[in-house]
């Protein structure tokens, strides 16, 4: 382990701006410097870096951070490793030893041995006399021979053959077995079109395996069952290629099966992933997030694809992960579309998309019975509460005024309301205190809240004791490292606090309110923001009111909840007319 005090040292000795010049140009820029961001597809300059504060920002892909997350990053390496890197270039004494990791031993090298050699038994197979069958149907479907390739797609041939491979290999049983290749002395795959499952890091770990011909009566797919490398609900089909292509094009597609990604590869778009089947778990939601770009969901149109998409999007939505669903006219794959159509048909369905909640209009009619009142009531709810995670207006009032046509139901007045005269003049009066971002709701009342935090450990304390949480998951993590850190500390080192952050998107966060203007705090613009907050939860609790008493039958509760709705309405009147006086 490195001492903290030689971290601090190299940190403060260190000069950011000096250390990314060693990787990439960096050009002054009045008191910051900026630079061509190497994280994304960059341009132009969107990499800011601050000698006065020791971070860089870019406000495109919205990365950030220190001296050494940089050189972490750029270089792919451990912390440790990015934090010698950097005494090495200031020429600080720091002994490589005191933290060199010991190699680590992967315990399932012969099971990776058997996996490559197998997979380069298969692509031999194809090209072989036996494989003759599979190969003529990949060129039937137009599958070029650097698809082939690239992918490394196979032929499992008769299970005899398999078999005389292993024991001329010498791979022990207990390896076949858990490679998931044989399971009771006996081969998994044989006379199939073979496709390798690669985890996040390009490492085979088992495969998915197509019949020839539709008229057999197997199953048309069958996959590899869970091994110690193998667990369907951690792999995302072609995630290791796409993580870094989706980054510069700006979209990754989500597709149910590999073929369907290798439909989109015939097209030359290489943006494609698939779940491999449709239930998709945390870790593989997890995944898709770290991508930081917006998921096209292209999963099939049949009852059970479409009830796969819903249940995505509902996920995605609590993951904070931004997509949409491609509008597939044809109802078909994209294999299918690329070989009936052609490439720019497939193209055009990409490039066709719809946004969840008018994806919804289509299919939650199906699933709710809208001549069924109280059905229809859930149906109304459950649209409206997509509509209003929507940041344009605009789209929120459209999709209300089509929502009220189908149900009846009006949702329009919960839309904000345009601000008095009065309030503006008010807002105008304080911009130097940040007040105007206030004006967008809770999400910026809590931004300026953590910034505040950073800037004030009473501030800090207020904010636990008076609020107690925030509602935004990001926020709310930072905020748990703050108020560690006050508990030793009274005064914020903000540089110190991120050293301390693991989480990249904390990282990211952190740097964002680091770059605010300290001259932007007040104690004033905290205290406006504390009642924001509170007056935004009141509002909440009001809503969510509104929709329980929609659903009660009995009239002397719904009197009851009433009243409870009716106190609200006054504690938040009281604190708007104490904002405004």
């Amino acid at each position: 382990m490195i001492k903290e005090e030689d971290i601090q040292n190299i940190r403060r000795q260190a000069d950011i701006a000096d250390i990314i010049s060693h990787y990439i140009d960096v050009q002054k820029n009045g008191r910051n410097y900026k630079a061509v961001c190497p994280f994304h597809d960059d341009h132009d300059p969107s990499l800011s870096i601050s000698r006065e504060k020791q971070i860089y920002k870019c406000f495109v892909c919205g990365s950030g951070g220190n001296i050494f997350t940089f050189v972490q990053k750029y270089e792919n390496v451990s912390f440790a490793e990015a934090v010698y890197r950097v005494a090495e270039w200031i020429g600080y004494p720091l002994e490589r030893q005191a933290f060199e990791k010991k190699e680590v031993v992967d315990p399932f090298v012969k099971e990776r041995r058997v996996l490559d050699e197998y997979t380069n038994f298969l692509t031999y197979e194809l090209a072989s006399i036996e494989g003759q069958r599979a190969h003529s149907y990949l060129l039937s479907r137009q599958f070029s021979k650097e698809l082939i390739d690239r992918f490394q797609i196979g032929y499992a041939p008769e299970k005899e053959a398999s078999m005389h491979f292993f024991k001329a290999k010498k791979f022990e049983a207990e390896a076949l077995e858990k490679a998931g290749l044989v399971n009771a002395g006996r081969v998994i795959f044989s006379e199939r079109i073979t496709i390798p499952i690669h985890d996040q890091n390009g490492k085979i770990t088992g495969y998915t395996a197509r019949r020839l011909s539709d008229e057999d009566d197997r199953p048309k797919y069958i996959n590899t069952a869970n091994t110690p490398l193998y667990n369907k609900s951690r792999l995302i089909f072609n995630y290791h290629r796409v993580k870094s292509i989706a980054r510069k094009s700006g979209y990754a597609i989500l597709c149910e099966g590999a073929m369907d990604v290798l439909g989109l590869e015939k097209a030359e778009i290489h943006e494609g992933l698939a779940c491999l089947g449709t239930a998709m778990s945390d870790e593989q939601l997890n995944m898709l997030e770290k991508l930081r770009v917006p998921i096209r969901v292209w999963y099939d149109q049949d009852q059970a694809g479409k009830k796969a998409t819903y249940h995505f999007g509902k996920l995605a939505m609590v993951h904070g992960i931004p997509f949409t669903i491609v509008k597939n006219e044809k109802g078909k794959d994209p294999d299918e579309i690329f070989c009936q159509y052609g490439q720019e048909e497939v193209r055009r369905s990409v490039e066709s998309t719809i946004p969840y909640v008018e994806f919804l209009f289509s299919y939650l009619p199906d699933v709710y019975n809208l001549s069924n009142y109280e059905e229809k009531k859930q149906f109304a709810n459950e649209i409206k509460d997509v509509v209003l995670t929507l940041s344009d207006p605009i789209e929120q009032r459209m999709f209300f005024e089509q929502l009220k046509s189908i149900t009846g139901f009006d949702f329009l007045p919960m839309l904000t309301q345009p601000a008095t005269s009065k309030r503006k003049d008010r807002q105008t009066k304080k911009q130097t205190c940040y007040i105007p971002l206030l004006t967008d709701g809770r999400k910026k009342a809590e931004s300026y809240a953590l910034f505040s935090m950073l800037h004030s450990k009473q501030a800090s304390k207020r904010f636990k004791e008076e609020i107690g949480f925030f509602k935004e998951e990001k926020y709310r993590s930072l905020s748990l490292y703050i108020y560690e850190y006050y508990r030793t500390k009274d005064v914020m080192d903000e540089n110190e606090l991120l050293l301390l952050l693991e989480d990249e998107q904390l990282q990211n966060e952190l740097v964002s309110l680091m770059e605010i203007d300290d001259s932007l705090y007040s104690e004033e613009a905290f205290e406006d923001c504390l009642w924001k907050i509170k007056e935004c939860a009141i509002s909440e609790q009001i809503e969510l009111l509104n929709h329980e008493i929609s659903l009660l039958l009995d009239p002397l509760k719904k009197v009851e909840f009433a009243m409870k709705k009716k106190r609200l309405i006054e504690a938040r009147n009281e604190i708007r007319h104490r904002k405004e006086g």
